[in-house]
């Protein structure tokens, strides 16, 4: 048992740094991301039997993050409904980040969600093709294919003085 405690801290500790940073690109809020990807290690913690066998651990709990996340703006969009019936509805601020992220982040969020995980498991938590495809449910040519539309769009939204060219790279 103490093995196993200690794989899953290691996991978690190697895994949080970079499932946040990707979270936080695909919710827009670093706080929201924080608190998405402390439940899904919460979670693969509690299967890890299971999760420590499956060739990316790290791809499973992104995917129960992002579903996490579907599910709350799905909740926060009935809430929104009943309040527009019912109403006032309140407003949400985001804290200030600097301007690169941002950026990254509205960049992001015009890419379609497939576009947008895979943008995010293949570059932000570096997983291959083939584990991206296995974390989506579709091929690793799909993936390919959605990651290299995603950066082609990106790269015609780029600002000529902020990012080279030689900095994305569709990683085919």
């Amino acid at each position: 048992m103490g093995e196993a405690l200690e794989a899953q801290e290691r996991f978690c500790a190697a895994a949080w740094p970079r499932l946040v940073g990707a979270m936080a690109h695909y919710c827009g809020d670093v706080h929201v991301a924080e608190e998405l990807v402390q439940e899904a290690l919460l979670r693969a913690c509690r299967r890890w039997s299971h999760v420590s066998t499956l060739e990316s651990p790290e791809g499973w709990t992104y995917r129960v993050a992002v579903n996490l996340a579907n599910s709350a703006w799905r909740r926060r969009r009935a809430q929104r409904r009943a309040r527009e019936r019912h109403g006032p509805s309140g407003t949400v601020v985001d804290p200030d980040p600097v301007e690169d992220q941002l950026w990254v982040r509205s960049a992001l969020r015009e890419l379609s969600v497939e576009q947008r995980e895979a943008v995010i498991l293949r570059y932000l938590l570096d997983l291959s093709a083939e584990q991206a495809a296995d974390v989506l449910g579709t091929t690793p040519g799909a993936v390919r294919a959605r990651t290299h539309r995603a950066v082609e769009r990106l790269r015609s939204q780029l600002r000529p003085s902020s990012v080279t060219t030689e900095e994305i790279s569709d990683g085919q």
